[in-house]
């Protein structure tokens, strides 16, 4: 069954000469771009976006592959990986030292973002497969709140980024900017294989009191916090949104 997108706008953007379409949410508010899983656009990706425009926000979600037409299941699932696997190696996902290209293609998209709101500070959220994009995003300064959700890039190397030493180097400077402060926030369950302790440990020691890490206790094997909510009896597993929600509006409202 599709998911209903009746509150987001499906507009078509491209940059570097790769045209892609980007939802838009019908709010109003700061911008915050969210960048799906490997899963694509699905119904619990659009879910955490609702929550984030109903709170204030205006909220951009590319769409890096797949489709603007969210479907439930399984299925689904099987099909958006499908099409991950045709575009897998445009994200050097084993890459350590490098974010690939579409770190470029979303830099783009955050200056087209601030052209169209007409603002200068974005919020950008990185869920899983996109999670370490924020970090290579993060070496423009318009980009004042951004979230790293389960940072998943490169596979199997636990330690590494998947970002350049410049991008690296660029996001220390604004760290230490007192003009400028930049934090970067991270989320991931303590049960975690993908996103191990050793990725938030390296990110601890690379960016020091720049970077804010929790890992959330969990009695089973998860991954995706920012999706995978809540618990076979509908129950919340936390209160990270409404965290991320307070970062957005300490860094994009109080601010001046």
């Amino acid at each position: 069954m599709a998911v209903a997108l009746g509150d987001f706008d499906i507009r078509s953007e491209s940059f570097r000469r790769i045209r892609r379409q980007v939802l838009v949410s019908r709010t109003s508010g700061p911008p915050v771009i969210i960048m799906h899983e490997i899963f694509g656009v699905t119904k619990p990706v659009i879910e955490f976006c609702r929550s984030i425009a109903a709170a204030g926000y205006q909220v951009w979600v590319p769409v890096l592959f797949g489709s603007t037409e969210p479907k439930a299941g399984t299925l689904a699932k099987v099909e958006r990986f499908a099409r991950f696997v045709c575009v897998a190696h445009e994200f050097r996902i084993f890459s350590a030292n490098k974010s690939g290209p579409w770190a470029d293609w979303l830099r783009d998209l955050v200056a087209k973002v601030c052209e169209k709101s007409g603002s200068n500070r974005v919020g950008v959220i990185g869920l899983c497969l996109t999670g370490n994009f924020v970090l290579a995003m993060a070496q423009d300064r318009r980009v004042q709140a951004p979230v790293m959700g389960e940072p998943s890039l490169p596979f199997f190397r636990p330690r590494e980024l998947h970002t350049s030493w410049a991008e690296l180097d660029a996001v220390k400077a604004r760290i230490a900017d007192p003009g400028d402060g930049l934090i970067v926030r991270g989320y991931r369950y303590t049960t975690d294989t993908i996103c191990s302790q050793a990725k938030f440990d390296r990110l601890s020691e690379e960016l020091g009191c720049g970077f804010i890490g929790q890992s959330i206790p969990a009695n089973e094997k998860l991954h995706s916090v920012f999706t995978d909510l809540r618990d076979a009896n509908n129950n919340l597993r936390h209160d990270k949104v409404d965290e991320v929600i307070t970062f957005l509006h300490e860094r994009l409202r109080s601010h001046k």
